[in-house]
């Protein structure tokens, strides 16, 4: 909650945060206070599967969720749910900085989420909240749909960044 404040107050745009847990009321005063100031809050779903409940902060409202996805664009397994999920990105196989000499592959929604979080600063690059809207359609368009035709459960908008982080 301190660091959403914190990136707010510094005119912060696009924040992503990268951790899930059940509804937690000082969270979601911090992500409403942060959205107020204009911040984009874009947030991994989570990877403890389908079935899991819906998880926080993916599933407040306003918030970004993203999900992962694979080098074949299908739904990471593990990948949870949010109650609703906007993007996918590239969740597996992202070479990722472990150290300052080495690099391992990663997996995961928490790894996606940023890569959603870096195309959207480009149409969002500073806070405005007449500015939100416009900004998440430019992103919208630029999605290459995936699943069902249009928004779905799974992948919502489709994947941004398809060759992003691998």
């Amino acid at each position: 909650a301190r660091a959403l404040g914190w990136l707010a107050g510094r005119g912060v745009s696009v924040a992503t945060i990268s951790l899930v847990g059940p509804d937690n009321a000082l969270l979601k005063t911090a992500v409403r206070a942060a959205q107020r100031k204009g911040v984009i809050i874009v947030a991994a779903v989570g990877n403890d599967g389908p079935a899991s409940p819906p998880a926080y902060p993916a599933s407040y409202p306003g918030v970004l969720a993203v999900t992962g996805v694979d080098g074949r664009n299908r739904a990471l397994p593990e990948a949870g749910r949010a109650a609703h999920t906007d993007f996918a990105a590239p969740g597996a196989d992202i070479i990722s900085a472990t150290d300052a000499k080495k690099t391992a592959r990663v997996r995961g929604t928490s790894f996606a989420a940023p890569l959603v979080a870096a195309r959207l600063s480009t149409f969002y690059p500073r806070q405005s909240n007449n500015a939100v809207e416009p900004a998440v359609r430019k992103l919208m368009a630029e999605a290459i749909d995936l699943g069902k035709k249009g928004h779905d459960p799974v992948y919502g908008n489709g994947l941004v960044c398809g060759k992003c982080g691998r």
